[in-house]
């Protein structure tokens, strides 16, 4: 079920609110970058267990394949329909973590790639 759009918003705001608290702002795919439009459909990875510093965007439609990343992510923004897998090691390898729609969630080990499950 996908969250209501104030749910999202809040999602927004608290991200928002973070990068603010560290002073740094929180990209198409395969080229990091320094933003993210957190935009329906999309996932936003961040480098940085805060929300800030350099992400990664991938957009909808999303490949069952495994997508191996360019930087090792800590944290993510999920605002697509689609549960995925995020892994420890590239090419989905290693300790994995799933993560439904609407999840913004950090971790403390970065993670190196993911699929849609």
């Amino acid at each position: 079920m996908r969250p209501s759009t104030s749910a999202r918003a809040a999602v927004l705001a608290t991200i928002s609110a973070a990068a603010l608290a560290v002073t740094a702002t929180p990209a198409v795919a395969a080229e990091p970058n320094d933003s993210c439009t957190y935009a329906d459909g999309t996932v936003c990875l961040h480098v940085s267990k805060w929300f800030n510093d350099a992400t990664m965007e991938y957009t909808v439609p999303l490949s069952t394949e495994c997508v191996t990343t360019p930087i090792g992510f800590l944290g993510w923004v999920n605002l697509t329909d689609d549960t995925l897998k995020v892994f420890s090691g590239a090419g989905c390898t290693g300790v994995s973590y799933l993560v439904p729609t609407g999840d913004l969630h950090n971790v403390q080990s970065p993670l190196h790639s993911f699929k849609v499950v």
